[in-house]
């Protein structure tokens, strides 16, 4: 270090030599360093190893952890030094006091620790779950026909007069009785006991829910309950198609009041497609795009494949379609050898334009590239040894 004589007396020439000054200390590894990779991981620098360096006062600290990173084989981003304070790319020796023989500690640089949760998901989820169980306040009642034993059957048992979910009556129209004949006298019948059956008529399953989280969360709900516009303003009944069952309406109440299905991974592949179905209906977007993943992600297969293309364009679905479209590509022998899928696509034969579409361009396209990955190379470099001559830290990697 200059005295202070030399740095009062030289004028022009004393700021030079002071901004010339350097400190000599010591950089120690305050846990073992790794450069670590897909492949291996390699120690660099062990625990307790002293680096001696040499650094201009006014000389930033960016050029150390370069320098460092750079003559150790690490890399920079890895690695976080401390004096008293964390050292700044901006900070100087200067500037936080550091003196002759004082010692900067480096380590893995600490991921920051994540913010606690504002609110409890799990708390929100048990408490919605427990609104959607508690019948005492719901205003709101879906009419459910009761399950039958296939499609067919409801087809052939109930008249299409009934198959409407949120009819569309002006308020001033005469509100129907709640019972379902099955003369086809009144369209839309509800039996206060639905475990006590009347003769001549079938019993309609009560699924009640709260009318302003319908409202709240589909604009569906929130337009079909709007004032003196539909006949469910008024009597807060909504008619559900018959070939919804009422497993299939909790199952999609479950999502609205909670924003997910808990049992999700234990619904079948046509449970699913009943939920594509009537998210398309209710115009639950998310819903839909839950089902959709489901579906594609698994329980596709060359069974059910052709049967969820065909839903693609009845529930307007075009992620689960653009996954059909790829898994027939990449299975095309096997899908077009099964049975199901012949059958299925009789009913849906326009489809086969796009899928002959997609194989044509397969066929004339360049052959898809798979996203090249490249190995972080790295060349040895020897730990230098404790008491090593002090090594100066360039101002730059240049």
């Amino acid at each position: 270090m200059a005295n202070n004589g030399n740095r009062q007396g030289g004028g022009a020439g004393g700021g030079n030599q002071a901004m010339n000054e350097h400190v000599e200390f010591t950089v120690k590894a305050e846990e073992d360093l790794y450069l670590a990779g897909s492949e291996h991981t390699l120690l660099r620098v062990a625990a307790e190893t002293n680096y001696s360096c040499l650094m201009l006062k006014t000389q930033r600290f960016s050029s150390l952890f370069r320098h460092y990173a750079k003559y150790h084989g690490l890399r920079k981003d890895d690695l976080e030094y401390y004096f008293v304070n964390p050292l700044e790319n901006e900070d100087t020796p200067e500037s936080v006091q550091l003196q002759r023989s004082d010692t900067i500690m480096v380590r893995k640089r600490r991921r920051p620790e994540p913010p606690e949760a504002a609110s409890d998901d799990l708390e929100f989820f048990k408490d919605m779950k427990e609104l959607l169980d508690d019948e005492e306040h719901m205003d709101a009642v879906f009419l459910v026909h009761p399950e039958l034993s296939t499609p067919s059957n409801i087809s052939k048992k109930i008249s299409p007069a009934i198959a409407v979910a949120g009819t569309k009556r002006e308020i001033n129209e005469p509100s129907p009785t709640k019972s379902l004949d099955c003369c086809g006298s009144d369209p839309m019948l509800v039996d206060s006991d639905a475990e006590k059956p009347v003769k001549g008529k079938i019993p309609v399953i009560e699924v009640r829910a709260h009318k302003c989280v319908l409202t709240a969360r589909a604009q569906y709900f929130k337009a079909l309950f709007r004032k003196e516009a539909f006949r469910e303003s008024s009597d807060c009944t909504i008619s559900v198609e018959p070939n919804f069952s009422a497993h299939i309406v909790r199952l999609s109440l479950e999502f609205i009041y909670t924003n997910r299905i808990q049992s999700i991974s234990k619904i079948s592949t046509d449970d699913l497609l009943s939920l594509l179905h009537l998210s398309d209906i209710w115009l639950l977007r998310d819903l839909k795009r839950l089902a959709e993943h489901e579906l594609s992600g698994s329980h596709m297969d060359v069974n059910t494949v052709a049967r969820m293309y065909g839903a693609t364009e009845d529930h307007n679905a075009p992620r689960l379609s653009k996954a059909c479209l790829d898994f027939i590509m990449e299975n095309i022998h096997e899908v077009t050898g099964n049975v199901a899928f012949q059958e299925e696509m009789q009913h849906h034969s326009h489809l086969f334009i796009p899928v002959l579409k997609a194989a044509a361009d397969r066929m004339n396209g360049q052959p898809h590239k798979k996203q090249r990955t490249g190995d972080y190379l790295s060349v040895p470099v020897s730990t230098p040894t404790a008491g090593a001559v002090s090594s100066p830290v360039p101002d730059s990697d240049a």
